[in-house]
């Protein structure tokens, strides 16, 4: 074997020497990072924690009916009843049952807003140039027939097209589309809370589809005046409440992935 000069010895030296101070240089630069990033990731979290409270106020300890409470939904639904018995004795009893005046004030001034399908609008409205006004699309069913056949005929043709909700509502809303909207949130809860307002949406334009299968036993539950006075939609309430979808599953949901995203079992041990 030959001996290595001091030439070579002093090649292999400097190479080490490099090797050592590079090594050397990485993992501080890697130490350094953590320290200097540590900071600014505990201040996230914190703000992370605070957002995840609100969401927590939001959800926690609740059931559908403190839901239904909060939004008013069955306020909600009461107006779009009470707006399509309106519709009924304006069919059947027109100029025999006295409305009152100030309740249809006090209906409409619950109504915030009012959401109806693009099917429904096209069906309903003309579609129209800019500068325009919406105009309705009238109907051969628009007019007031005498005979106790044609009304039935034509209520028979009735539709819950628009749906209109109270302000309460829509605060409610408003407030989950809020918390959805946090940056510093992670994608997966936001997702769960999206979930939620899209089953209050569904719920919501389920009042229509509700109230336009209930109008064709009006009819049949109401045939006097008498019986149209008295007119209690509890009955069609019933009905909505047993085909709506319920957000105890995705409340659940949402509750769930909170406690394993904070790794709460794992601090309780």
């Amino acid at each position: 074997m030959r001996n290595l000069g001091l030439e070579e010895w002093k090649n292999i030296f400097n190479i080490g020497f490099f090797l050592v101070v590079s090594t050397i240089g990485i993992l501080s630069y890697l130490q350094a990072r953590k320290t200097l990033f540590s900071p600014i990731k505990t201040e996230i979290f914190k703000l992370q924690v605070e957002e995840i409270k609100k969401i927590l106020e939001a959800f926690n300890y609740k059931n559908q009916k403190q839901f239904d409470e909060e939004t008013g939904i069955q306020e909600v639904f009461n107006i779009n009843a009470c707006k399509m018995h309106l519709n009924y004795v304006n069919c059947f009893f027109k100029g025999q049952v006295e409305l009152s005046e100030e309740f249809s004030k006090e209906l409409d001034s619950a109504i915030y807003g009012t959401v109806m399908s693009k099917e429904n609008f096209l069906k309903n409205f003309r579609q129209i140039s800019a500068g325009e006004e919406v105009e309705k699309v009238s109907h051969v069913s628009d007019g007031s027939p005498v005979e106790p056949a044609l009304k039935l005929a034509k209520w028979h043709e009735y539709e819950q097209v628009a749906i209109h909700y109270t302000k309460k509502y829509d605060d409610a809303t408003e407030e989950l589309s809020n918390l959805a909207s946090s940056p510093l949130l992670p994608k997966e809860l936001v997702e769960k809370i999206h979930k939620v307002i899209e089953i209050n949406r569904n719920n919501l334009t389920l009042i229509g589809d509700v109230l336009t299968e209930a109008a064709k036993k009006m009819p049949t539950k109401y045939t006097t005046i008498d019986q149209t006075i008295k007119f209690e939609p509890t009955w069609i309430w019933n009905e909505y409440n047993s085909s709506r979808e319920s957000l105890d599953q995705s409340v659940s949901d949402i509750l769930s992935y909170i406690n394993k995203h904070l790794k709460i079992n794992e601090i309780m041990k």
